[in-house]
């Protein structure tokens, strides 16, 4: 496997790597019926891209019947935590209050999702 992380993913990269991480071990259809982009891609097409990911060390693949069954290489947290690094370099020239200022203004948050914020910010102005 690489070391370290791609500098991108493709849309359909992620999309693979977050059914993968809910899921866990899966055939490239269930993968397919998971997936959430629209329009829908061609089975081959995620056949395709499944074994250029596997060829890039980011899935890993064992036989079952006449099928692989892949699951992913990469950790859900330090993966996902990377790829925001990235965008808030890039995209906010380094400002994570930037980025939180605008998720905050253009986002529908829920009422939880915003009690889960305001918690953690709690606990990080009292140093946790």
């Amino acid at each position: 496997m690489r070391r370290g992380l791609p500098r991108k993913f493709g849309e359909l990269e992620l999309q693979i790597l977050n059914v993968l991480w809910e899921r866990g071990p899966s055939r490239v259809r269930e993968v397919l019926d998971a997936l959430l982009v629209r329009p829908r891609p061609a089975y081959t097409t995620v056949l395709t891209m499944m074994r250029l990911m596997h060829e890039k060390g980011y899935l890993d693949r064992r036989q079952q019947g006449r099928a692989h069954v892949y699951h992913t290489k990469l950790r859900e947290g330090p993966t996902k935590r990377s790829l925001l690094r990235q965008l808030v370099g890039t995209a906010f020239r380094g400002s994570a209050e930037a980025a939180v200022v605008g998720l905050l203004e253009d986002e529908a948050l829920s009422g939880g999702e915003l009690a889960r914020i305001k918690k953690l910010i709690d606990q990080k102005e009292k140093g946790g």
